[in-house]
This record gives C-alpha cells, sequence and structure tokens, in this order.
C-alpha cells in the first residue's frame, strides 16, 4: 500500500485475557495463560500427561496485540479498555477519517468478554462508545465549509 496517509491499513489480530469469573474462583481455576508482549503461552491444563507427550508442551502463539485483563492489580501489565481503545481504536478512527472503511470482528466462545471488550460499562466504556465519543469530537475540531462528514455504523452480535 503505497499511502503514507494510512496507519495500520492491514488487519489486525488481538487476543485479550479476560479476568476470573465468580465460579472459576471458586473452583480455584488455575490461570494456563501467560502473556509477554505479542505473545500468548498456553500451558497444559491437565497434569495428567507424561513428559513426553507434546500435548504437555506450552504452545506460543504471536499476535499483533495481546492484552492481559486477568488482574487489575499487576499495574504493569493489566490492560484496560483505555489500552485497547488507544491500540486498536485510534488507528481505526484516523483511517476512517482518510475515508477508509473500518470494522472490529469479536470472536470468542460465550462468556469469554467479547460484549465488555466491545461495550464495556458507565465505569469502563468498551470500544464503540469511545470510538463514537472520539469519531464525533474529531467531527467537531475538523469541521470546515466545504466539507461535510457522512457517518454510517452497524453493529451486530449473534
Amino acid at each position: 500500500m503505497g499511502d503514507s496517509g494510512v496507519i495500520d491499513s492491514n488487519v489486525k489480530v488481538a487476543v485479550r485475557v479476560r479476568p476470573m469469573n465468580r465460579r472459576e474462583k471458586d473452583l480455584k481455576t488455575k490461570c494456563v495463560v501467560e502473556m509477554e508482549g505479542n505473545q500468548t503461552v498456553l500451558y497444559p491444563a491437565s497434569a495428567n500427561l507424561s513428559k513426553g507427550d507434546a500435548r504437555s508442551q506450552p504452545k506460543v502463539f504471536a499476535y499483533d496485540y495481546c492484552f492481559w485483563s486477568m488482574d487489575e492489580s499487576e499495574k504493569d501489565k493489566f490492560a484496560g479498555q483505555d489500552v485497547v481503545f488507544q491500540c486498536l481504536g485510534e488507528s481505526l478512527l484516523h483511517n476512517a477519517f482518510q475515508g477508509y472503511n473500518a470494522c472490529i470482528f469479536a470472536y470468542g466462545q460465550t462468556g469469554s468478554g467479547k460484549s465488555y471488550t466491545m461495550m464495556g460499562s458507565v465505569d469502563q466504556p468498551g470500544l464503540i462508545p469511545r470510538l463514537c465519543s472520539s469519531l464525533f469530537d474529531r467531527t467537531l475540531q475538523e469541521q470546515r465549509e466545504e466539507e461535510s462528514f457522512t457517518v454510517e455504523v452497524s453493529y451486530m452480535e449473534i
């Protein structure tokens, strides 16, 4: 892509680890995920595997972004809604103002935190409210007589 005005115009893949829910805490579930930089390490959940079994080895995956949201007390690595927006939302918004269409696709099993990441809460708004707020703030800042803005937004949850 030769347009130097486009920031991060290609597909980005991010993964986020949510905090344990009440049930998981009550069962004293062990966290089998670690994140360092853009790598996510999955450790086998079962200790019943022999050392030679390939399933007993940790699996390492690389993503564009890895968000550790497991424990807010781990200040050095905790990624709140603001960090997710800074990493994913700001470049998407920039490209939208360059005239490009944008899409965020959240995928995962039920209870994995997709809705919270996308919508958030009153105290911690998610990507969608932050994008909308920033979008309309920016249209006011960049308003010129000879230009107009058209905004179309779709949201679908299945």
